[in-house]
């Protein structure tokens, strides 16, 4: 966790977290890289065969140089990532330092204004100047944050805090709602007991009453009467008419039709 973060009051949250841009690593320690290169050159061109040692003066303060110079640049490149500038909830932070530290924090209900200074070549690369004028003038109230990343967000972040804590009534911004949460379709609700679109039953094992839904009556029919028995006249003469089709497709003889219509009508 960062030096910053651990000074955090309770309750309050990071907003937006920034840094310097990394251009301010050369402008601190441009001569110390320039030092570096040319005593790198300088060995390079000194340097003898592999085995032979630097023992020559101009090698021994070239070496020297080259240690300065990365010296100055590691330094730098350590101060660098120890400088913080923090929107939080209720305030604006500053923290830097690296052995001695130093953390100036000014709320955002002192804040006037914030004076935004960008070049073209910043807006090309994306840093600027941003000055933030509080309340406390008397006591300097300035807070100078040089080459920041992203100028723009860092100032809008700012002010839409400082409004929401001057404004509750407004809406948060965006990057604070939270999302909208996936609708869920509800499932459906069981039938009541007592609807006339469920029936009761017990189970015998347990006793336990369960609701079923109950099926839908039949529809209804009209019932067919039931067959009058034939009486024995009509039985001859669907007989007779079988007999005489089979007489005329020459099944049986005219004699054998004659005798079973006698038979018939002996039987009637």
């Amino acid at each position: 966790m960062s030096y910053a973060r651990k000074l955090l009051a309770r309750g309050e949250e990071v907003v937006l977290e920034a840094r310097q841009h990394w251009f301010i690593v050369i402008g601190r320690s441009w001569w110390a890289i320039i030092l570096a290169i040319l005593a790198l050159a300088v060995l390079m061109f000194l340097a003898g065969p592999p085995e032979e040692q630097l023992d020559g003066p101009g090698e021994i303060v070239a070496l020297v140089l080259l240690l300065i110079g990365l010296a100055r640049i590691g330094w730098v490149i350590w101060d660098w990532r120890n400088t913080e500038f923090l929107v939080t909830t209720h305030r604006i932070v500053r923290a830097e330092g690296i052995l001695n530290k130093r953390m100036a924090a000014t709320s955002l209900e002192k804040v006037n204004d914030a004076v935004l200074t960008q070049s073209l070549f910043g807006r090309i690369f994306g840093f600027g100047d941003l000055d933030i004028l509080s309340a406390a003038e008397e006591i300097g109230g300035i807070e100078d944050f040089p080459m920041v990343t992203d100028p723009v967000d860092f100032k809008v972040a700012m002010l839409n805090q400082k409004q929401a804590i001057e404004r509750p009534d407004l809406a948060p911004p965006a990057y604070q709602r939270q999302p909208a949460p996936d609708l869920v379709l509800a499932e459906p609700m069981p039938p009541r007991a007592g609807s006339d679109k469920v029936t009761v039953v017990e189970d015998a094992g347990a006793g336990a009453m369960a609701t079923t839904p109950a099926a839908p009556p039949p529809p209804a029919t009209a019932e067919a009467p039931p067959p009058q028995p034939a009486t024995p006249t009509e039985d001859a003469t669907a007989t007779l008419e079988r007999l005489a089709s089979l007489r005329d497709r020459g099944l049986i003889t005219p004699e054998e039709y004659d005798a079973k219509k006698r038979e018939l009508l002996e039987r009637i």
